[in-house]
C-alpha cells in the first residue's frame, strides 16, 4: 500500500518527468484519498462494507498495474488518483469492517493491532521496494509485488466473508 507514497516521485523523475510535476503526483494520491474517504465510505454503507472493501483492494491492484505501464505524467496522474481513491476508501472502511467482524468488544485494541501491522508494512514495503530497485534498476518487480499483495487481500477477504455474508454484507440497519 505504501510503496507509491515513497517511490512514485523517483519513478516519475527516472522517466523524464520534471521534479515539480513528479512531486505533484503524490499530492494527486492525497486528493484521491480525500475523495475515497468521503465518497466511498458513505457509498459502502449502501453497497455493503465487505464488497466495498474487496473493491478497494481490487482498485489498488488495478491502479498499480496502470502504474507499471505508465511512463508519462497523465497516465501516472490517473494511477495516482485511482490509487488514492481506493486507498482512502480502504482507510475509511477498516474500522467499520472490524466492528462488523468482531463487534464492539475490544474494538480499540483490535484496530490498534491492525494499524500497528500497517505501520510495520509501511516500514518494510517501501524499503524492500527500494532494495529491489537498487538490485535491478527497475520498479517493475516491486510494483507487481504490491499489486499481488492487494490481489491476495481480495482473495483473503472473499474467503473469510463468504462464511459471514449473511451477517455483514450490508450495513446494520439498527
Amino acid at each position: 500500500v505504501f510503496v507509491p507514497f515513497v517511490h512514485l516521485t523517483p519513478y516519475a523523475v527516472d522517466h523524464g518527468i520534471a521534479k515539480s510535476a513528479a512531486v505533484l503526483l503524490v499530492s494527486v494520491i492525497g486528493i484521491g484519498s480525500t475523495v475515497g474517504r468521503f465518497f466511498l465510505g458513505g457509498l459502502a454503507d449502501r453497497l455493503g462494507r465487505i464488497l466495498s472493501l474487496l473493491l478497494m483492494f481490487a482498485g489498488m491492484a488495478v491502479s498499480l498495474l496502470i502504474w507499471v505501464f505508465s511512463t508519462t505524467f497523465w497516465p501516472l496522474a490517473i494511477f495516482a488518483f485511482v490509487f488514492g481513491t481506493a486507498y482512502g476508501g480502504w482507510v475509511a472502511l477498516l474500522p467499520s469492517v472490524v466492528m462488523d467482524y468482531f463487534g464492539g468488544r475490544n474494538v480499540s485494541g483490535i484496530i490498534g493491532v491492525l494499524y500497528t501491522s500497517a505501520g510495520i508494512g509501511t516500514l518494510i514495503g517501501p524499503s524492500a521496494a527500494g532494495f529491489a530497485f537498487d538490485m535491478s534498476g527497475s520498479y517493475t518487480v516491486p510494483i507487481l509485488v504490491s499489486a499481488a499483495g492487494n490481489v491476495i487481500a481480495v482473495l483473503i477477504m472473499a474467503a473469510t466473508s463468504e462464511r459471514r455474508a449473511g451477517n455483514i454484507s450490508k450495513a446494520p440497519t439498527n
